[in-house]
């Protein structure tokens, strides 16, 4: 039964992820403006067709852009499942190339960022559910929801004011300083994504706070929760035994979710440090209409988030023994 639903759940993704792909590409290229412009410059763009309007159509012809919406449509297909999926307007490189060297500083900015986070949330939302009323709960609960309802980039641009450019603990910008190697090297990669990394663990681990906090407080008022108080059962056995197996479930969905958010969820994050990663390009790509980078950034996102649905739904199954369909 289990690995019925679990086939299921797969073919459904894969026809979402086609889905968005096709929604995508056609929301790219139905943007307003030239690509041709954005190749050439405006200057550029103007004095060539001016001058020798046969240089465009051989420019359009060789990015594809005088073929036709459908034309260009399947031929992104084709590109997707060959993985060959052409050179940026504004770059002038291997889309494939520059995502990936891109993808891999974002990586390094996200993934300890979420499970920092995860950790630090989780452990304190279960600390003040558990307790509830205590000290630890009248003072992060406040502070939390303050926190979850202020912008990422505000908190950025605070933190980054204070530590970088008042008492310049930090340096204001980039991700390294350049012109080092080994251990030299990681060590100025930390100290540059000190703040970044910062900025986001403290932003997530107040929402996965909030999140843990409702999961523990609403179970031990269950009725089981009391029958085993009742029983004499020790508090940390009930705990570990009844509440925390009950609320890992529900945070899972929480952890999956920001997995999938991975590569677009810290585009304030680093445009405000110039940290040059996924969310920077996929930025710069919108405002220059990089039609190439832009689809890609739109599909290795929707990847993530549809695989990380469905590694929420295997834990599910994985975990939860009841659980028969979805």
């Amino acid at each position: 039964m289990k690995k019925r639903i679990l086939i299921n759940r797969v073919l459904i993704s894969i026809g979402t992820i086609f889905l968005i792909i096709t929604i995508s590409f056609f929301l790219v290229n139905s943007m307003p403006g030239d690509p041709l412009v954005n190749i050439m410059g405006d200057e550029e763009y103007y004095k060539v067709k001016n001058s020798n309007p046969e240089l465009l159509t051989e420019i359009a012809e060789k990015y594809g852009l005088n073929d036709s919406l459908p034309q260009r449509y399947f031929k992104y297909l084709k590109s997707i499942l060959t993985l060959d999926f052409g050179y940026s307007y504004v770059k002038n490189q291997p889309v494939l190339d520059v995502v990936l060297y891109r993808l891999k500083w974002t990586l390094l900015l996200a993934v300890p960022a979420t499970i920092l986070s995860a950790l630090i949330g989780g452990w304190l939302g279960i600390a003040a559910g558990w307790n509830s009323g205590g000290a630890l709960d009248r003072v992060m609960t406040p502070v939390a929801l303050v926190m979850n309802t202020i912008p990422t980039n505000c908190v950025a641009i605070l933190v980054l004011a204070i530590f970088a450019y008042r008492l310049r603990w930090f340096p204001i910008s980039g991700m390294t300083s350049g012109g080092l190697t080994g251990w030299a090297k990681a060590r100025d990669v930390l100290w540059h994504m000190a703040l970044p990394l910062l900025v986001m663990v403290l932003s997530r681990s107040c929402g996965n706070f909030i999140h843990m906090k409702s999961y523990v407080t609403q179970i031990k008022s269950e009725e089981y929760i009391l029958t085993a108080k009742a029983k004499g059962v020790k508090r940390s056995r009930i705990l570990r035994r009844h509440v925390l197996k009950n609320c890992f479930l529900p945070y899972i969905t929480v952890l999956c979710m920001q997995f999938g958010h991975i590569v677009s969820g810290s585009i304030m994050v680093e445009v405000v440090f110039t940290w040059v990663g996924m969310g920077d390009m996929m930025n710069s790509s919108i405002s220059s209409s990089d039609f190439p980078m832009m689809q890609l950034c739109f599909l290795i996102t929707a990847v993530c988030m549809v695989l990380s649905s469905i590694a929420a739904d295997v834990l599910y199954v994985v975990f939860d023994p009841r659980i028969e369909e979805f």
